[in-house]
């Protein structure tokens, strides 16, 4: 399983605003307030939204926030629309991330967090290596990488 991030564009803006997690979408923020707080951190070029492609289908949205004075990479978001969950989608979005942030050679660690009782993130995140830390930030319990 492949999958490609792209640039968010004039293209797929709308298509991901449309984008529906389902079920999935009661543990993550929009992706239109996804895209406005990228908006926010624009400025800083610290913020980076992300479309997830399957070949050429939209598939779903990530976006990543650097903290390079910690060598830190959160993953802020990732949704997988609703008719593409299960499919193995999501694993391939964080192998892929993952690979990424190590050959950058730019961070230490990636972080991530999930709300309790979304249990098929969790699962996911600690099948590829994440752990959690301990730290609850808004709600979200807090797991972290090494790279």
């Amino acid at each position: 399983m492949s999958v490609e991030f792209r640039k968010i564009t004039r293209e797929n803006f709308y298509p991901l605003l449309k984008l529906d997690p389902g079920d999935e979408g009661k543990f993550v923020a929009s992706n239109a307030v996804s895209l406005a707080e990228a908006w926010l951190h624009y400025e800083a070029h610290d913020t980076h939204p992300f479309a997830i492609y399957h070949r050429e289908e939209l598939v779903g949205f990530l976006m990543v926030h650097e903290d390079l004075s910690k060598g830190v990479l959160d993953l802020w978001r990732l949704a997988i629309a609703k008719e593409h969950q299960g499919k193995g989608y999501g694993a391939a979005a964080l192998k892929k991330l993952i690979f990424l942030a190590g050959e950058s050679g730019k961070y230490t660690c990636i972080a991530i967090g999930y709300m309790e009782g979304n249990d098929r993130a969790r699962h996911i995140y600690e099948k590829l290596g994440f752990r959690p830390t301990g730290v609850v930030e808004d709600g979200e319990i807090i797991l972290r990488l090494g790279l």
